[in-house]
């Protein structure tokens, strides 16, 4: 009887430690969530140590590697209203592109229809803001919202705009703390569906 109460305690011991993580780390520059399938790219070391100075954080904090290979990309490309490539952009389509490169979702074309796009959930709280989520803000007079970027680390976003063209801003400057309205999150942190 001591033998089977042993059996079945060394059993329940076996089992209890070999539950299946849904997260999976590969080394340190590339990290995949099966449960959301986002997968990180790795970044060269370079990348991590010129986005780390832009956003003023720690160089391990810059993980997805997608994200910032697209920034890098893209950053410097002059601001035209309407534009859509790399000769001249507009903030609504280069968040159009980011997010079909980066998470493989399919945004609508202008700022307003993104912040009413009812995929994302909205909140106004700047302190809740997450990598990935959208930012909006109101510049014109004309709409509740007319200027859209995706928030990063630290209070910085990435945007294009007038003065820097496509650049990574920082949120808490007195323009655009100004302006900002909302901030949205696709619901259910699936931004890749």
């Amino acid at each position: 009887m001591k033998f089977i109460a042993l059996l079945f305690f060394s059993c329940l011991l076996i089992n209890c430690g070999t539950k299946k993580s849904t997260t999976t780390y590969y080394n340190e520059n590339v990290y995949e969530e099966k449960a959301n399938y986002v997968v990180y790219d790795p970044l060269p070391e370079e990348d991590k140590i010129y986005f780390s100075k832009k956003l003023e954080v720690d160089k391990d904090e810059i993980i997805n590697g997608k994200l910032y290979k697209f920034i890098k990309e893209w950053e410097g490309t002059k601001y035209v209203y309407g534009g859509e490539t790399k000769q001249g952009i507009d903030c609504s389509a280069l968040m159009q592109h980011l997010y079909r490169e980066v998470y493989n979702c399919d945004l609508p074309r202008t700022a307003e229809q993104m912040g009413l796009d009812k995929r994302f959930h909205l909140f106004k709280l700047t302190k809740n803001l997450e990598e990935g989520d959208l930012v909006f803000f109101r510049i014109t007079d004309e709409k509740i919202i007319s200027h859209v970027g995706i928030y990063l680390k630290n209070n910085k976003f990435f945007n294009a705009n007038l003065a820097g063209g496509a650049s990574i801003s920082d949120l808490k400057s007195n323009y655009w703390r100004k302006f900002y309205v909302v901030s949205g999150r696709l619901k259910n942190g699936k931004k890749n569906e």
